[in-house]
């Protein structure tokens, strides 16, 4: 079990190791553009890196507080919790594939996020959405209902039985990218802040 933790820890951590730098300072400006135009800007991000804060909360009042980092190369990503439930950080490394949770030093795989975190640790987080969602993107997999502000950028998407606000914009460079999304369902809330954006 140890040969396959560090076996997958290996194949991640040297593929994203290139996003550990310092980046840069952008100033805030706004930019307008046709949505095809954008959508199709946002959807050319293949290789970037989010860090930030997100909280879930379950409208029965149960929830979790953590930090957390994302990072995308093509299809691949890995997100680290750190600190939830106790334990000091969590890794989700997956693909279109598969993905595997290291948590507790185990290594556990299967074809859905998703399912995978509610049946291991009871955290509801929509993964597979969350990689276009974080992005201002509708996911291309389910229908969708969309509005957009002055400059066509998502303000308010309804997808898969979620609510998503975005709140708030930043941009790197000429792309206009989310900075505060609110999310929510019949069951759960997640408020998500990214405190940095790496584009690659």
């Amino acid at each position: 079990m140890k040969k396959t933790i560090i076996l997958i820890l290996t194949f991640f951590f040297t593929a994203c190791s290139s996003f550990y730098q310092a980046p840069p300072v952008y100033r805030s400006m706004n930019h307008y553009l046709p949505w095809a135009q954008r959508k199709a800007q946002l959807n050319a991000l293949s290789d970037w890196q989010a860090n930030g804060n997100i909280t879930i909360h379950a409208q029965t009042g149960y929830g979790t507080n953590t930090s957390f980092s994302w990072q995308q190369i093509g299809q691949n990503y890995q997100l680290r919790l750190f600190g939830p439930f106790g334990i000091q950080s969590i890794l989700l490394a997956g693909n279109p594939r598969q993905v595997t949770l290291l948590a507790h030093d185990q290594a556990v795989t299967a074809r859905n996020a998703e399912e995978l975190l509610a049946r291991q640790l009871g955290l509801h987080l929509p993964v597979s959405q969350l990689y276009y969602w974080l992005r201002g993107l509708p996911a291309p997999q389910a229908r969708y209902r969309i509005n957009l502000d002055a400059y066509n950028r998502a303000m308010k998407l309804r997808q898969s039985g979620w609510h998503i606000n975005y709140l708030q914009y930043t941009n790197r460079g000429k792309v206009d990218i989310p900075q505060r999304i609110d999310l929510y369902n019949c069951q759960w809330k997640i408020n998500i802040l990214i405190t940095d954006w790496n584009l690659k």
